[in-house]
């Protein structure tokens, strides 16, 4: 997400908001080691659970979930579950590898001591695809309201399949179409006069309507919509575990401040983001990470995981002091892959406290590879393309930054290396990387140095004396 006026006040909007319908956007955390998979399911599973529930197509939400014989079938399940308190910290939620579930996780359980919840995969085969999208291929369901333009309800679930879990708020805040699995269509417009091209969109989340440019009834295109939310709003001690997390307007992971000890390990997270942010007074301003650690988180490790088609950017750390939440520690990011996000690693901070909680407080993010920023559907969507097409992003930089960013691939970029707005030398070490980009590219936006002048760039900077440049 790109900084704002305003930025500081999300976190808390959200979890206010969310606490009302039951439905918290408060953030996961656990302590899973790195390991390999035994027997299909994840590492400290059966360690850790109390009682461990299965979800499998072939499954009944009326049968008890705990084997998997008498496996439950949908999220909704298994979210009702968590509403109610059914599910806790202790205990255990895999999915079936080799099937797909549409659906998000509104609210996950309360931590309890040291206890951890695992969403996982069981079973043999690929990840599990958790699928946030809402297919909307019902003729019905959709009125022709001008010459090309067509509207459906989003408020009434018989309008479409997929992802029925949207809180209402969302539920039609719309962050990008696809249309016959293939092609992304991110022109979201703000008003119905902007209305041109083919698959220009406007949703409205207040009316719940979404209106769209197409030449025939849309139920024909293999039409999918991803709604706002996030796939996995994370608690403390959490580990999520070797699922496929697709289709989402929001987030795919989101650490709210106040969590530690969340693991997110094996996990593919893509096709996210596009959605107008709408806690803040931007009327236009859309946002979607991959994975984001808000300010005052700790403990976390991201590891193993490929981040793609994100709207902004694939990692993130992020946020202003509020409160007790004044820094991130102990937060690694390390053997994840990353492509055709708008950008690779962020980071920015706000607050005028400098004691020892505040800041980044050893925090890494290395032998990451990073591919091709720029290059997906989201740098072609954002009104700000300046800011993106580049793997590293910092706006601000005014707390202590004991943040190493070493031994990782940079690989192609729309626009540069990195955008940095701080004119100030770092605190970070940025170093010991890989940085491949064409032939009189830039290494910083703000900056003049092409790639041929990495060493006096190095000079100047600080950064990526010892790393290996090479022109493409």
């Amino acid at each position: 997400m790109n900084r704002f006026n305003g930025l500081s006040r999300i976190s808390t909007e959200w979890s206010s908001r969310m606490s009302l319908s039951r439905r918290s956007l408060l953030t996961t955390a656990g302590a899973l080691p790195a390991v390999a998979l035994l027997a299909g399911m994840p590492a400290d599973a059966s360690a850790q659970s109390r009682r461990t529930y299965f979800v499998s197509l072939q499954g009944d939400d009326n049968a008890a979930g705990t084997s998997e014989s008498t496996a439950w079938k949908t999220i909704n399940r298994v979210n009702k579950a968590f509403a109610e308190g059914q599910i806790v910290h202790g205990d255990s939620v895999l999915f079936q590898r080799g099937q797909r579930f549409f659906g998000e996780f509104n609210q996950l359980s309360e931590p309890q001591g040291d206890a951890r919840l695992t969403i996982g995969a069981y079973g043999t085969g690929a990840h599990p695809v958790i699928m946030g999208y809402k297919v909307l291929d019902r003729s019905r369901a959709w009125s022709k309201v001008g010459d090309n333009l067509w509207q459906i309800d989003l408020s009434d679930p018989n309008n479409y399949r997929g992802n029925t879990c949207s809180q209402e708020i969302r539920e039609a805040n719309i962050g990008f179409l696809r249309v016959s699995g293939k092609r992304f269509y991110g022109a979201k417009k703000f008003s119905l006069g902007e209305l041109q091209a083919e698959f220009d969109f406007h949703s409205d989340h207040k009316s719940k309507l979404l209106t769209l440019v197409c030449s025939e009834n849309p139920a024909g295109r293999g039409l999918l919509a991803a709604a706002d939310g996030l796939m996995v709003p994370a608690r403390s001690n959490t580990t999520i575990q070797g699922l496929d997390l697709i289709g989402i307007g929001g987030h795919g992971i989101h650490v709210d401040k106040g969590n530690s000890g969340v693991r997110i390990i094996d996990n593919h997270i893509h096709h996210i983001g596009g959605s107008h942010l709408i806690w803040v007074t931007d009327k236009v301003f859309r946002y979607g990470n991959g994975i984001e650690m808000w300010i005052g988180t700790s403990d976390i490790v991201v590891e193993g995981n490929r981040v793609y088609d994100v709207y902004d950017v694939a990692f993130t750390m992020q946020g202003d002091q509020s409160g007790p939440h004044l820094g991130w520690r102990d937060i690694h990011i390390r053997g994840n892959s990353t492509n055709r996000c708008t950008q690779s690693f962020e980071v920015w901070a706000g607050g005028g406290d400098h004691g020892p909680e505040a800041g980044y407080r050893n925090c890494t993010f290395t032998g990451n590879n990073c591919h091709n920023a720029g290059t997906g559907w989201g740098q072609e969507a954002r009104p700000n393309k300046d800011e993106g097409g580049v793997h590293l992003l910092s706006y601000s930089e005014p707390l202590p930054m004991d943040l190493k960013i070493t031994g990782n691939r940079f690989a192609g970029a729309v626009n540069a290396y990195m955008y940095r707005q701080p004119e100030h030398r770092s605190q970070m070490t940025i170093d010991n990387n890989t940085i491949e980009l064409k032939a009189g590219q830039k290494l910083q936006h703000q900056r003049g140095e092409l790639i041929e002048q990495h060493a006096a760039w190095s000079e100047a900077t600080g950064f990526d004396k010892n790393s290996k440049f090479v022109i493409k």
